[in-house]
């Protein structure tokens, strides 16, 4: 059953990329990111409702609400930076640099957690970095570089990266905490936070008039990204629950091959030789990073 959720996550997870992209061409990165967290919360609130795992929450200890409090603002900052990324370059560029998420997790656990690194995770990990550069194009190796990268074109590059750090620190705290929670409860409430967050962000900086200039075409990609990222999200945490997440996340983080074959129909990007040599070096990393946990 738990195979089943993962594999399902990853589809929805990959097709929910290209729709965001689709997008989020024509509207506001902000707005996009506040949108679609919403509905990432009713979709995590809805089936914690239906389940009953609501009745748990008298179980959350304060390290708890502390570790979804904490793990709530990060992963804000994180969704703002991943869709300031993902506005701003290719699909298939921008899930390589996410999936960097893997590399900056296994530092934090070994570093915060103790969790042994093995000689599986470090293969996979130079396979995953090598993989990501080899997948990028002149200007945007250039503009690792560059000093000045918050003010050249390239920038979407460093937000898809901080995205990835930040998304990392979050799960690190996330798994410190090893209440027998459902996960739908905590994702629950740690979604509060993120969207009371991202639309505060959206009006402080005065964004929200950006909201109205929004085709309903467009809309309908947002809010059909949202819907499929949040079923997403919701069978791989249930997947998480029940079964083994090594092998989970490594069938979850396949979602991005779904997403780069789409992105070549959808958006008409496409690799060359150098950077398929490379995905194809960051998907066996992957693989092989998941091997040696």
């Amino acid at each position: 059953m738990w195979l089943l959720l993962a594999a399902l996550a990853a589809v929805f997870i990959g097709v929910s990329t290209i729709l965001s992209k689709i997008g989020i061409k024509d509207a506001d990165p902000y707005v996009t990111g506040a949108v679609t967290n919403t509905v990432l919360l009713a979709a995590f609130a809805v089936t914690a409702l239906f389940t009953g795992a609501f009745a748990q929450t008298g179980d959350m200890g304060l390290w708890t609400w502390v570790s979804v409090a904490a793990s709530g603002v990060i992963l804000s900052i994180s969704w703002v930076f991943y869709f300031l990324g993902l506005a701003g370059g290719s699909v298939s560029v921008f899930l390589a640099i996410q999936s960097l998420t893997i590399v900056v997790s296994m530092a934090l656990c070994a570093i915060f957690i103790k969790e042994k690194i093995t000689l599986f995770m470090i293969a996979g990990t130079v396979m995953i970095i090598t993989g990501t550069l080899l997948m990028m194009d002149r200007q945007e190796l250039a503009a690792l570089k560059d000093k000045n990268i918050l003010k050249s074109d390239q920038r979407w590059i460093l937000f898809s990266a901080l995205s990835a750090v930040f998304a990392s620190v979050s799960y690190v705290i996330v798994k410190a905490d090893r209440a027998p929670i459902d996960t739908n409860v905590t994702s629950t409430f740690r979604y509060i936070i993120v969207v009371l967050t991202l639309w505060v962000i959206l009006f402080v900086r005065h964004k929200w008039p950006q909201a109205g200039k929004i085709t309903g075409k467009t809309w309908l990609f947002i809010l059909l990204g949202a819907a499929a990222s949040g079923v997403g999200h919701v069978m791989v945490y249930k997947a998480l629950y029940l079964g083994k997440a090594a092998i989970i996340m490594t069938i979850y983080r396949m979602g991005m091959v779904i997403s780069i074959i789409l992105s070549r129909f959808f958006l008409h990007e496409k690799l060359t030789k150098k950077g398929w040599i490379g995905f194809a070096l960051l998907a066996a990393g992957v693989v092989i990073f998941a091997a040696g946990r």
